[in-house]
């Protein structure tokens, strides 16, 4: 998108006013490559941690687990951070189709809460879709905190915790 500074002319489509934001006339919007992501990661954590400092070493640990097969293929598996705080974070949780049932996600829900309380965190979150896994975090003792309508459209995104 491009940015420019105007007095009372119309802007051409994909031009924003930039009049509305500051007085300089000097700036460009543009894509982020990962060093730029990684850049405005840190300076968010800095000033996160200059608000509420961290009760941990590293600001992320990470405590992803997976389900491997006899032959090495992953049968299962979960992203997971401990931040900043011994808050835990599950990113990602995915069972293969053909394993669903067999208590894969049992298992590894149960090895993440356990390395989570050995490292003193008191609470996990996530979020999910109706059609994934609510019902299954529910059963673990989850509380839905917060809903999506809408997200994608005709869909509902929850978002759940559980403290340890």
């Amino acid at each position: 998108m491009r940015i420019k500074a105007t007095s009372k002319s119309k802007l051409k489509d994909g031009e924003m006013d930039l009049k509305r934001f500051t007085k300089e006339n000097n700036y460009t919007v543009s894509g982020c490559n990962g060093s730029d992501k990684a850049f405005l990661v840190d300076k968010l954590v800095d000033y996160n941690l200059s608000q509420v400092p961290a009760t941990q070493e590293e600001n992320f640990i990470d405590l992803s687990r997976k389900v491997l097969s006899e032959d090495g293929k992953i049968l299962a598996g979960i992203i997971v951070k401990m931040y900043c705080w011994k808050c835990i974070y599950i990113d990602t949780f995915w069972i293969d189709e053909s394993m669903r049932g067999e208590g894969l996600g049992t298992l590894l829900l149960e090895e993440v809460e356990r390395v989570a309380k050995e490292n003193g965190s008191h609470l996990i979150h996530l979020d999910t879709f109706d059609f994934q896994a609510k019902d299954f975090y529910l059963a673990h003792g989850y509380s839905v905190f917060g809903e999506l309508e809408d997200c994608p459209k005709g869909h509902t995104r929850y978002f759940m915790s559980k403290v340890l």
